[in-house]
């Protein structure tokens, strides 16, 4: 049996989640609740929860100040909120979960079995959780940081220093500066919902680049990047920059 702390600002919406979890998740033997970030970081510290409901936008103090506040996150973490596209992209990636409110009872529960799957698992990195909430409260975007996954381990890519990214079947290259590459098991299209904030475009369809590192566009379409690459830019692409 597990032990679940829901951490959100309104009252109600600790109770809708607490009548739903009492009724769909009989899993769970402890729920408790707490409606200021304070309040949830003591509890946190003193029932060792499994599994922590988080709110993300609240006064004060949001939901990633609780994370940066607790030293060792031993805990699973499900959002409980609407926020930003790389938000959401950045939880998906970085193999979190997240719930959009009103809670559907379906998605909740789903929610809940990608929980249950992980205890059976190698335990993944804890440093997936702090550096989500690290990247998502940083105020300078060049700061931010993109977790990927390798046979090496986990990488955690400074975003300003990636210069493209190329498709090769269900994986993605990572071409940074200093001549680094990484290669991550996920596809393309993945990281580029994750990057398009972050001035990424999709210039074909095996290639996402930085355009901070373009140096020229040539009337052939050709892109020219610092690293000395060559890319030929797609023909609806060409159209979209014209």
């Amino acid at each position: 049996m597990y032990r679940a702390l829901v951490i959100d600002d309104e009252p109600r919406a600790c109770n809708i989640l607490e009548i739903l979890v009492s009724k769909y998740i009989p899993e769970i033997s402890l729920f408790r609740r707490a409606t200021t970030p304070p309040e949830g970081i003591s509890l946190i510290q003193s029932m060792r929860p499994h599994l922590v409901f988080l709110d993300i936008e609240m006064p004060m103090q949001n939901g990633f100040d609780v994370l940066n506040a607790i030293d060792d996150i031993d805990f699973e973490v499900i959002f409980t909120t609407a926020y930003s596209q790389f938000a959401l992209q950045a939880i998906k990636v970085s193999a979190l979960d997240y719930l959009l409110k009103p809670i559907d009872v379906d998605e909740l529960r789903l929610a809940f079995d990608k929980f249950l799957r992980k205890q059976t698992e190698t335990l993944r990195p804890k440093a997936l959780i702090r550096n989500l909430a690290e990247n998502l409260s940083v105020s300078k975007p060049n700061q931010q940081r993109l977790p990927i996954s390798t046979t090496e381990g986990l990488h955690f890519l400074p975003i300003a220093e990636i210069i493209r990214c190329e498709a090769s079947s269900n994986y993605t290259f990572f071409h940074l500066t200093g001549n680094r590459r990484f290669c991550a098991s996920k596809t393309l299209k993945e990281f580029e919902g994750m990057l398009k904030d972050h001035d990424f475009v999709r210039v074909h369809k095996s290639h996402l680049v930085n355009m901070q590192f373009v140096q020229l566009i040539d009337p052939a379409g050709v892109i020219h990047l610092t690293d000395n690459t060559r890319l030929t830019m797609s023909r609806r692409q060409r159209k979209r920059l014209h």
